[in-house]
């Protein structure tokens, strides 16, 4: 399975041209993986204060960066 796959975009009074997106499959966990973090970071009262003292933000942060190609 490729993480990327390519999509013919109309140009808007131009010429089109081919963009690189993510697959389906990579986007779904890319999406997921960063709405936990935002889910943890907008709930947890240290991240309220400094998201760089709580460990389950830097793991979820991790776990997001894993799965961005």
């Amino acid at each position: 399975m490729s993480t990327t796959e390519s999509q013919w975009r109309d140009g808007t009074g131009g010429a089109g041209h081919l963009q690189r997106v993510a697959g389906n499959a990579v986007f779904i966990r890319t999406q997921t993986a960063y709405r936990a973090y935002i889910d943890h970071a907008s709930g947890c009262a240290t991240c309220a204060v400094d998201s760089g003292q709580c460990v389950t933000a830097e793991e979820l942060w991790s776990a997001y960066r894993a799965t961005t190609p």
